[in-house]
């Protein structure tokens, strides 16, 4: 299972999970440029550059049925992978979509071009950084990476319903927590986006960092998800 953080985020997000993998399911998670070891190398701010550059690096890699899971911003960057790598004819089994509004939902404030206050304070508010937690010199890698991040969210937006060749071919499940203000948009969205089947889970209690909340649940809904692809 391949893994996308959300914006501002690489891939150390993820070593959380470790104690709850499942039996036999290998978590490879991508790291963009931009963060931590790759802290000096300039962060993306499109998609298409970035999304080819790492569907030729699991390309490369994967040998055996693959699911992509990608968190918030991720999810739309996890979309826009698979699709490269289905076109490929690649073995993607399952796209999971955390906490993400598919791609034909535009937002009218990105906040890729906000100032530092109004952006710390957005994320505040996703719950996803405690008041004082950062530091100045933190706060100089941070919000770069955060802003670019956010403009490749943008890019992966659409103004229109997915036409057929934009949908994919694979199942998408759909996860959110249930207290998550978003979550019936993050649950219902994605139908449209696969022309085989949606799943959609919501989670009691989780918000919109429901993945690194309830970490259990959320591979435990994995877990049977894979299963069910046999």
């Amino acid at each position: 299972m391949f893994l996308f953080p959300p914006s501002g985020s690489g891939p150390s997000l993820f070593r959380q999970w470790l104690p709850y993998r499942p039996p036999g399911l290998e978590m490879v998670a991508v790291h963009a440029p931009g963060r931590e070891d790759r802290f000096t190398e300039p962060a993306a701010t499109d998609v298409a550059p970035l999304a080819d550059d790492i569907a030729a690096a699991i390309d490369r890699y994967a040998d055996r049925p693959f699911v992509i899971f990608g968190h918030s911003a991720g999810a739309l960057l996890g979309r826009e992978v698979a699709w490269r790598l289905r076109r490929r004819s690649r073995p993607v089994a399952l796209l999971v979509a955390a906490n993400s509004a598919a791609p034909d939902v535009v937002f009218a404030n990105t906040l890729a071009d906000a100032d530092d206050a109004t952006l710390l304070a957005a994320v505040r508010d996703w719950g996803a950084t405690p008041d004082g937690l950062l530091s100045d010199d933190m706060l100089e890698a941070f919000l770069p990476c955060l802003r670019a991040d956010m403009a490749v969210a943008q890019s992966c937006r659409r103004t229109k319903p997915p036409a057929p060749e934009d949908r994919l071919d694979i199942p998408i499940a759909a996860l959110t927590g249930h207290d998550d203000p978003a979550a019936e948009m993050h649950s219902t969205s994605w139908s449209a986006w696969t022309s085989v089947a949606s799943i959609t889970h919501v989670v009691p209690g989780g918000g919109h960092f429901l993945p690194f909340e309830q970490p259990e649940a959320v591979l435990e809904i994995l877990a049977r998800e894979i299963s069910r692809l046999g």
